[in-house]
């Protein structure tokens, strides 16, 4: 009898060691890495002619663009990557591109208040396309319109090979490729928009006596 107590309670300590090592046990902790798409630059265009004026109005990216780097693997499957993100969410990124291009390279003039040309962009594919050779896809979806009407309405989509490079790391390679397709998209987009512009100005404007 004494024996046979003796087996249980050896038992139960054995049993109850190893649900407390399970119980106690945790994976490794998930520790992401962050990395900014903010590195290209174009040479600067020349500025615009006429004194143009814009208001940047509502700049945003689709819903599934968040912190997370997105892969495509299908034209409907989208998947994240935990362990690694962007350190902003990515219109962030591109509301500074389109300020810098606007503003800045172009010499367009900002409209703070008051009524005047109001340009909307969407940011719907910022993302890795899975394959042979892997790429970098940008989509941007704007619309130029005034107080009366649309100007200009356009879907622009560019994608870009991810180099590949013996012993070089993928994520900074895919972030670089990433920041170079959004830095030409938005010259694309900079382009249009300018000579929309001028177009509208000259249209409007009135006869030389």
């Amino acid at each position: 009898m004494k024996e046979n107590m003796r087996l249980i309670c050896v038992f139960v300590a054995i049993v109850g060691s190893q649900s407390g090592c399970a119980l106690g046990s945790k994976g490794e902790a998930l520790s992401p890495r962050y990395f900014s798409p903010e590195q290209a630059s174009l040479p600067a265009p020349p500025p615009a002619a006429g004194e143009l004026e814009l208001r940047l109005g509502q700049v945003a990216s689709a819903s599934h663009l968040d912190e997370r780097i997105s892969y495509r693997l299908s034209g409907s499957e989208v998947g994240f990557y935990d362990d690694r993100r962007w350190t902003e969410v990515p219109e962030a990124y591109l509301r500074r591109a389109l300020e810098r291009e606007l503003f800045e390279r172009r010499g367009v003039q900002r409209i703070v208040t008051g009524a005047g040309p109001n340009l909307d962009v969407e940011l719907t594919a910022f993302e890795e396309l899975r394959g042979e050779p892997t790429r970098a896809r940008v989509t941007l979806i704007f619309s130029l319109r005034d107080e009366r009407r649309s100007l200009l309405e356009k879907t622009f989509s560019l994608e870009r090979p991810v180099p590949s490079q013996a012993g070089a790391d993928p994520e900074q390679r895919l972030a670089a490729t990433l920041s170079s397709a959004l830095a030409e998209a938005v010259a694309a987009v900079g382009t249009e928009v300018v000579n929309e512009l001028a177009r509208a100005k000259a249209t409007e404007a009135p006869p030389s006596p």
